[in-house]
C-alpha cells in the first residue's frame, strides 16, 4: 500500500451543490451501504489512486441498542437520489485522494463519522 495523494486538485463544489448520482457509480454503492448500516461500520474496503474497490466482500458490524425499540425502518437503504450532506462529501473527497490503502468506516445514524485508512509508510 502506497500514499495518500498531498494535493487534493482542483477545488471541489461545496456538498449542497452535489447530489448522489452526480458521484461515481462505487461511490454511489458506497453511500447506499453506509445509509443501510446505519449504526456500525463498514471495514475492509481497498481504495487503488482514488477508486473504490467494491467488488470483493465488504464486512460489516452493526451496532443495535438493547432494550429500545429498533428505529431501522425509518431508514432508506436506497433513494433514487439525494443531496450529499457534508460528511458524505468529506467522505468521498477523502478516499479520492487515497492512492493505495484500505478503509474503515464508522457511521452514526446512517452517516460516515470516522474514516481510518491503512497505509504502508514509505521508508
Amino acid at each position: 500500500m502506497g500514499a495518500t495523494a498531498s494535493t487534493a486538485g482542483p477545488r471541489s463544489p461545496p456538498a449542497r451543490d452535489v447530489s448522489k448520482h452526480m458521484l461515481r457509480r462505487s461511490e454511489q454503492r458506497l453511500l447506499e451501504m453506509v445509509r443501510r448500516v446505519g449504526y456500525g461500520s463498514l471495514a475492509g474496503i481497498p481504495v487503488r489512486n482514488g477508486q473504490l474497490l467494491l467488488g470483493q466482500k465488504i464486512r460489516t458490524r452493526s451496532r443495535h441498542r438493547l432494550g429500545r425499540q429498533d428505529d431501522s425502518s425509518g431508514r432508506l437503504a436506497r433513494a433514487d437520489d439525494f443531496k450529499l450532506k457534508r460528511q458524505h462529501w468529506d467522505l468521498i473527497c477523502r478516499v479520492r485522494r487515497i492512492i493505495d490503502g484500505v478503509v474503515t468506516i464508522e457511521i452514526q445514524d446512517g452517516l460516515p463519522i470516522n474514516l481510518l485508512v491503512d497505509e504502508d509508510l514509505a521508508a
